[in-house]
């Protein structure tokens, strides 16, 4: 019997050196089927900054804001993930805001934290030299946030996603839809993110994302999502992008941001 399983084994097919090989998470909303490993943690902090310059009119066009008006912030989050066991790990997101806003002669300057978040990635199917990688997401957000200070959500929220991953010798492409409900009927929001990883350079890789966002009752965007993965020194990266929205008919539209990631695994 032990002779047969040895067999069987040694004939199955080696694995190529590029299969699974790239991050857990990209640039805004993107992920991979990849978790961080039994026994391992990581930890990633972003820092996205927007600026929603443009108001839509009644006839769908977008014009400037009032000189005198503003609307930016600063969004910072700390994610850190524990791989508990093989092809689990669990992670624990800390927002965190900073307001600026000046709208009609009304401020808004404040900062604080937003909906605390957790959630479980459970990596169902293993990517192999033919099929693709896939991975489930069961999140919950905390009502920690403070909607009247527009710092998040006083409501709880829930959220499934779902990661397909699939690596060639220098390109990989990853696929993640996902829905989001809760006991706000406004935060139901549907989404569909995608993301193509060139494997040009052994540190610097370049990569560009699509997110697909649509909120119930208000609208739909999507972006564009160009930058570089930096692997500067061993278990830490560095990723930066621009945020380019191409179409959208939310009220309010931040025509170019920029995000920065900074990654490290133990």
């Amino acid at each position: 019997m032990m002779s047969a399983v040895a067999s069987i084994a040694a004939e199955a097919p080696a694995l190529d050196p590029w299969v699974g090989k790239y991050p857990m998470s990209l640039f805004t909303k993107t992920r991979s089927a990849n978790t961080v490993g039994k026994g391992h943690l990581s930890a990633s902090f972003k820092v996205q900054h927007f600026d929603w310059d443009e108001l839509r009119s009644t006839s769908g066009d977008y014009f400037s804001r009032p000189s005198a008006d503003t609307k930016r912030k600063l969004t910072s989050v700390l994610c850190m993930k524990y791989g508990w066991a093989e092809n689990h790990h669990l992670a624990l997101g800390i927002p965190y805001f900073f307001n600026d806003f000046n709208v009609n002669g009304r401020l808004n300057d404040n900062d604080g934290f937003g909906n605390l978040y957790l959630f479980e990635k459970w990596k169902a199917i293993s990517e192999t030299n033919t099929r693709p990688a896939v991975a489930f997401d069961a999140w919950v957000y905390l009502p920690t946030g403070d909607a009247d200070r527009k710092l998040g959500d006083d409501d709880w929220a829930f959220k499934l996603t779902t990661e397909v991953s699939k690596a060639w010798e220098h390109f990989s492409l990853h696929f993640n839809p996902g829905y989001t409900w809760g006991e706000d009927s406004d935060v139901r929001t549907g989404e569909i993110n995608i993301c193509a990883i060139w494997n040009l350079y052994k540190d610097f890789t370049p990569a560009i994302e699509y997110n697909y966002t649509d909120k119930k009752g208000i609208g739909n965007c999507h972006d564009i999502v160009p930058g570089f993965i930096w692997k500067f020194a061993k278990g830490w990266s560095f990723k930066l992008a621009a945020v380019i929205n191409v179409d959208t008919i939310l009220p309010e539209k931040d025509a170019v941001g920029v995000v920065g990631k900074l990654f490290y695994r133990w």
